[in-house]
C-alpha cells in the first residue's frame, strides 16, 4: 500500500463571506490511497475555523506521523483511524472515502445518470444588485438560493427581505447565520421575517449551545420558519439529540464529518427515520468532496444540495470536471472522475509519501483493518 497526500492552498475567485469571516481560499488535504493490487482512490480534507476544530497544521501534523509510521510492520491504519474519528474528523474521512473509493465502494457508481440540484448563493448588498444577482442565478437553473446572516440582527432581516423582493418568489430561499448569533439576536430577527419563500434558517446560535438555540425554536415556528442544524451535527448522537428536544425541521450532514460514505447514507437514514428532513452539501469543499457528496446525493436526498464549494475556487482537481448544467450536477452513470495529479503537485505547498510493504509473516486479520 502506498500513500500520497497533498497540502494545498486555494484561493476563491470571490470571498466567500460567513459570519466569522470571510474565507478567501480553501486549505485543503488530499489523500490517496493505492492498494497492492494498483486500485487508487483519493478524499479530501478541507479545514475552516467554525466548521471544525481541526486546525490545518496539526491535521497535516498526522498526516506525516502516519506517511512515516506506514512501513512499520506493527502498524494498523484501520486502528489508528479509529482513534482519530472524535478528535480529526475531517482527516479521518479524507483516508477512510480514498479507501473506498480504491475499493470501488457502490455508492460512487450510479446505474443511472443523475441531475444534482444545488443551491446559488445570494451575496450582493443592495436591492437592485440583489435582483440583478437573483436573475443570474435564477437563468443558470437554480431554484433554491441562499442569504448568509449572522451579522446584525436587524441589517440582516432588511437584507433577507431585499433578497425575497428580489426573488419575487420564484425560488425557495435559505438563510443561514452560521452560529452568528446569540439568542436573543437571533428571535430578534426572526421576529422581524416575513416566512415568504424561506424553506429554512439555518444554524442561529453557537454549535454547542443547544439552550440558546431551544429560546429560538417556538418564535421560529410561530413565524412559520423551519429550522435547520448544520455546526451543531457532528455525529449520530446530535441527531438523536436534535429529534428528542425537537429542535428542528431539518438537518444538514457533510461527508467530512461523518468519516465515510457508509457512514454518511447511514446518517441521512437516521435523520429521515427521526422524522426530520436530510439535507447534504459542503460549500467549502473541492470537486473532489462535492462529487462524492453528490452521487450520496443522488440516491438518497430529494432537495437542493449544498455541495457548490467546487464552484469558488480559482483551480479544480478533477482532471474530468464535474459538470454544472441548469442548476444541477450532471453525473453520467458510472462516472469515474480522474485526479489530475500534476495539479496536486503544481498546487501542494507540502507533500507526503508513505509505503507499506508487504509482511508476509502477519495474517490477513491482522491487516483488515488496513
Amino acid at each position: 500500500m502506498r500513500l500520497d497526500a497533498w497540502l494545498l492552498h486555494l484561493p476563491l475567485a470571490t470571498p466567500y463571506k460567513l459570519a466569522f469571516g470571510p474565507v478567501e481560499a480553501l486549505d485543503t488535504v488530499v489523500v490517496r490511497m493505492v492498494r497492492d493490487d494498483g486500485r487508487e482512490g483519493y478524499g479530501e480534507a478541507t479545514l475552516l475555523t467554525g466548521y471544525t476544530d481541526e486546525t490545518v497544521g496539526e491535521t497535516w501534523a498526522k498526516v506525516g506521523e502516519i506517511a512515516g509510521a506506514l512501513g512499520s510492520a506493527s502498524f494498523n491504519l484501520g486502528a489508528t483511524l479509529d482513534g482519530l474519528d472524535a478528535s480529526h474528523p475531517f482527516l479521518t474521512t479524507a483516508f477512510r472515502t480514498a479507501l473506498e473509493m480504491a475499493d470501488g465502494s457502490f455508492l460512487l457508481s450510479l446505474e443511472a445518470p443523475a441531475r444534482v440540484p444545488i443551491l446559488g448563493l445570494l451575496q450582493a448588498e443592495s436591492e437592485e444588485r440583489l435582483r440583478a444577482e437573483a436573475d443570474a442565478l435564477l437563468a443558470q437553473g437554480y431554484r433554491t438560493l441562499k442569504v448568509k446572516v449572522g451579522f446584525d440582527a436587524v441589517r440582516d432581516a432588511a437584507m433577507v427581505g431585499m433578497a425575497q423582493r428580489a426573488v419575487g418568489g420564484r425560488a425557495r430561499i435559505r438563510i443561514d447565520a452560521n452560529q452568528g448569533y446569540a439568542a436573543r439576536e437571533a428571535i430578534e430577527f426572526v421576529s422581524r421575517l416575513s416566512n415568504e419563500s424561506i424553506e429554512l434558517f439555518e444554524q442561529p446560535c453557537a454549535a454547542g449551545d443547544w439552550d440558546a438555540h431551544a429560546r429560538v425554536v417556538p418564535i421560529a415556528r410561530d413565524r412559520g420558519i423551519a429550522l435547520m442544524l448544520d455546526e451543531s451535527i457532528y455525529s449520530e448522537r446530535e441527531i438523536e439529540m436534535a429529534s428528542e428536544r425537537r429542535a428542528a425541521d431539518f438537518i444538514k450532514v457533510k461527508l467530512m464529518k461523518f468519516r465515510s460514505l457508509a457512514r454518511l447514507a447511514a446518517a441521512i437514514a437516521l435523520i429521515r427515520n427521526r422524522g426530520q428532513t436530510p439535507v447534504l452539501g459542503n460549500g467549502v469543499a473541492t470537486d473532489l468532496g462535492c462529487w462524492m457528496e453528490a452521487c450520496i446525493a443522488a440516491r438518497h436526498i430529494d432537495n437542493a444540495g449544498e455541495m457548490n464549494g467546487f464552484l469558488k475556487p480559482r483551480e479544480r482537481l478533477l482532471a474530468d470536471p464535474l459538470v454544472f448544467r441548469d442548476g444541477c450536477i450532471e453525473l453520467p452513470a458510472g462516472w469515474r472522475p480522474r485526479i489530475d495529479v500534476s495539479t496536486l503537485e503544481r498546487l501542494a505547498i507540502a507533500r507526503e509519501t508513505g509505503v507499506r510493504p508487504q509482511f508476509p509473516q502477519f495474517s490477513a486479520s491482522h491487516e483488515a483493518g488496513v
